[in-house]
């Protein structure tokens, strides 16, 4: 297989390579002009494609003429960012006109010698990506120079029919991440827009359907501190959750009481801010501690099926649910414990209440810090929390969760075929895997 491949340096397969890094208009002597063409940026160029919800400057076309005077932009051709961040990869969308802007270049390919998309996609492999970190500089954020990613070599096929069908497969796999990316993006709006339903009107438990409206049935509803709620539901603070036991809502240890050199290779599993997600345990960035620090701080433990919320942002009182693959866990300093009272409460429904916007924005109305938020124990405490009786709590849990679950469906077949793609990547732009033309 091997022998059908060849290697050259990027120069020589490129036949012009359009860099205006450093030009702004003010250097032209001009002003963006308020016209209708867009200016790239890294800020746009992102692993993959371009992002065109990503804020950018408009220019006129006679900015455009004095900017771009060295070429322009074509379907197909190549961006990669050249710092902050380094190595982003993308492909031209289409044929209209764009300014090509801050630490973005364009590369244009030799056509009887390589295929623009199966190049995009040697440049978003493992070895490309290797050689472009091997030849930056920089400390804190690392960038590369033409001249060196001119001289970084690169190995393909010499038949560009080859070339087309590694590209040709790698797209496929693209279009069914890219079809899935999407459909969770519509699961999780279907979602946002159930939620709000769900944390205004409730379910009515005759019909098991959601209330009429305040605007369509007033006189079902009463207004509070929170607005207008269901006349059914009560208006408290998020201690009324919390179980009579000891520790039930409580924070985690001061930082002098659990430092690194507690740190153990196994052990009980230490929950720190990065574990907490907004809505979802992240298991990552896996530490541990002894069983006699657990026990030493045992107050600081926290249990399945408890809501750990983060004091600090982003964002500030995200919460999430502690999973079962262990019988106990160890709060870091970040982290405050809610064990619920469970007579009273369901979890998810409490949970969910915190993460929502009529919660956050009480915790964040409360919180101190410029840079970053914080939010202490006894403002969470008493922030104002509404609810209603727990069947109705159970009734919402339920249509939270089978929105849940298509989403997880969809996140896990999402994995698989990213998974898919990066085996492809390895054996296909390599040759270590055969594609036969």
């Amino acid at each position: 297989m091997k022998n059908k491949w060849i290697s050259n340096r990027l120069e020589d397969i490129t036949y012009k390579v359009l860099d205006f890094r450093g030009k702004t208009p003010l250097k032209l002597g001009m002003d963006w002009g308020g016209g209708e063409i867009r200016a790239l940026s890294a800020n746009n160029v992102e692993m993959g494609k371009v992002n065109f919800e990503k804020e950018c400057y408009f220019g006129s076309d006679k900015l455009y003429k004095k900017w771009m005077n060295k070429g322009d932009c074509e379907e197909g051709d190549v961006l990669l960012t050249m710092e902050a961040p380094l190595g982003n990869v993308a492909q031209v969308p289409d044929n209209k006109k764009y300014i090509l802007s801050q630490r973005t270049i364009l590369l244009k390919f030799k056509k009887d010698e390589i295929d623009k998309k199966f190049i995009f996609h040697l440049f978003s492999g493992e070895c490309f990506q290797k050689h472009l970190q091997q030849n930056s500089t920089g400390s804190t954020v690392l960038g590369i120079q033409q001249k060196k990613l001119a001289k970084i070599k690169l190995s393909y096929p010499k038949d560009l029919g080859l070339q087309h069908k590694i590209a040709k497969i790698l797209n496929t796999v693209d279009a069914v991440i890219e079809k899935t990316e999407a459909a969770i993006a519509k699961y999780r709006a279907i979602k946002q827009g159930m939620m709000q339903n769900l944390f205004t009107r409730g379910i009515n438990l005759q019909t098991g359907q959601l209330r009429p409206a305040y605007k369509d049935a007033p006189h079902l509803y009463k207004e509070t501190e929170l607005g207008w709620i269901p006349k059914q539901w009560n208006l408290g603070k998020l201690s009324d959750s919390a179980a009579g036991k000891h520790y039930s809502f409580t924070g985690g240890p001061f930082g002098s009481d659990l430092q690194t050199k507690d740190y153990t290779l196994a052990g009980v599993q230490i929950i720190q801010l990065q574990n907490i997600g907004d809505g979802e345990f992240i298991n990552k960035s896996i530490v541990f501690t002894s069983q006699q620090k657990a026990n030493d701080l045992r107050s600081c433990n926290i249990y399945p099926g408890d809501i750990i919320i983060a004091k600090m942002a982003e964002p500030v009182a995200r919460a999430c649910i502690i999973p079962d693959f262990t019988n106990r866990f160890l709060m870091a300093s970040d982290g405050i414990r809610l064990s619920i009272d469970e007579k009273k409460f369901n979890n998810l429904f409490v949970k969910e209440s915190i993460n929502n916007n009529y919660f956050r924005s009480q915790a964040i109305a409360k919180s101190t810090g410029t840079t970053r938020e914080r939010i202490g124990l006894t403002e969470l405490r008493n922030i104002k929390f509404k609810y209603p009786q727990l069947e109705e709590q159970n009734l919402i849990a339920e249509k939270i969760q089978s929105m849940d679950k298509i989403i997880l469906k969809e996140q896990a077949n999402l994995a698989k075929h990213q998974s898919l793609k990066k085996g492809l990547m390895q054996d296909l732009l390599t040759g270590k895997v055969e594609v036969e033309v």
